[in-house]
């Protein structure tokens, strides 16, 4: 079968199940909407179908993800040529929303439960995606030198992460009271063996985000954009920054100067290193003849 042979082959070419299941679910979608075998269709086939994504009116994000599930598809079977109709979609640049430190501590108060207290401190401690936090084991979180070991993060790469204090605590707390066997956040409806629904934390996030008064367009990855920018604002260097968000290219990183602009603004000019102790007091400027006097 097609859908059998591209999941080979991408399995081959080191890509994430997660990635797998969006690129295949996006040919399926294709084949459903002509009801034809996608081998069996000419460029015409894929500009109708992308015509018909852009009035369904779909984000850039997700027209893009159907792009590369395409693409590969057809690089794949050689036959690249059937998307020739059809112009690299351009993700627009988006602004990331942040919540400031008041709102981080107003959301955590918030939160009713000691399992959602350990998740959303987790989540903005260490900077780690949600995804990443579903697939977390028992056995990733090293008490002893304060790491968190990211097996599968996007893209398959691995990284360790920052283990706060404060959320060591309370995974210490979580662990006591709810005995996790395998996933650290297991799914109450399925059992332990099974990690927690992605969708339950989303839903949590808006709830207490309203029961808060945070009035933002925030988002569960809005925690990961406080812990980068806020870390940014504390001095730290966007290249330490960019290692543990686990990115590959510093681009990536790079949007957090945006958000924060101030932090710019707090480099000190390299005329602050030198020392005016050492400088006379008056200055001679050669070409003029005129003494200039130094602060």
């Amino acid at each position: 079968m097609l859908k059998d042979k591209m999941i080979s082959d991408m399995i081959v070419h080191g890509y994430s199940k997660k990635t797998i299941k969006s690129y295949t679910e996006c040919v399926a979608k294709l084949t459903e909407f002509h009801k034809l075998s996608p081998l069996a269709m000419k460029p015409s086939h894929i500009y109708d179908f992308f015509l018909h994504l852009r009035k369904s009116e779909l984000c850039d994000s997700s027209i893009l993800v159907y792009y590369s599930a395409l693409l590969l598809f057809y690089t794949l079977t050689k036959k690249k040529s059937v998307m020739k109709l059809i112009p690299t979609p351009k993700k627009k640049p988006k602004v990331a929303t942040v919540l400031n430190k008041t709102e981080i501590t107003n959301f955590l108060r918030h939160c009713n439960t000691l399992k959602e207290k350990t998740i959303f401190t987790l989540l903005y401690s260490s900077g780690i995606r949600i995804g990443e936090l579903e697939q977390l084991k028992i056995n990733h979180i090293d008490f002893e030198r304060k790491s968190i070991f990211i097996v599968e993060g996007k893209g398959s790469k691995q990284r360790y992460a920052i283990l706060a204090d404060q959320a060591a605590y309370l995974i210490n707390q979580y662990i006591k009271s709810y005995q996790p066997t395998s996933y650290l956040f297991f799914s109450f409806a399925k059992g332990r063996n099974f990690h927690i629904n992605m969708r339950w934390i989303q839903i949590r996030f808006k709830e207490i985000c309203k029961a808060s008064g945070i009035i933002k367009n925030a988002s569960v990855h809005s925690l990961r954009h406080s812990f980068a920018s806020h870390l940014l604002e504390d001095g730290y260097s966007i290249f330490y920054i960019q290692k543990l968000l686990g990115h590959t290219a510093l681009n990536s990183t790079l949007i957090y100067l945006h958000v924060s602009p101030q932090y710019l603004l707090r480099i000190p000019s390299p005329m602050e290193k030198i020392d005016s102790a050492k400088m006379s007091v008056f200055e001679t400027d050669s070409q003029h003849g005129l003494e200039l006097q130094m602060p």
